[in-house]
């Protein structure tokens, strides 16, 4: 193939980091690669079409509330 290649993810233009970014990831990880602040809103938020696996697959290794409670005293339940 010549010339420039196909690019298939969505893209826009970001007025906060003046650069084109993915549409394809989460809100956190394109922040974290344009490193944006935190206090800023960010213009293009409801575009994101990513899901964050990593961040799904912490959450699944906490102890849920109910396992973090501890009996009280031994007495049983």
């Amino acid at each position: 193939m010549r010339g420039w290649p196909m690019f298939d993810s969505p893209f826009e233009f970001c007025s906060v980091c003046r650069q084109y970014v993915l549409l394809d990831q989460t809100e956190p990880q394109c922040a974290r690669e344009h490193a944006c602040n935190v206090n800023v809103a960010c213009p293009l938020a409801r575009y994101f079409t990513g899901f964050d696996f990593g961040a799904a697959a912490r959450a699944s290794e906490q102890p849920s509330p109910r396992a973090r409670r501890k009996s009280p005293g031994g007495l049983g339940t």
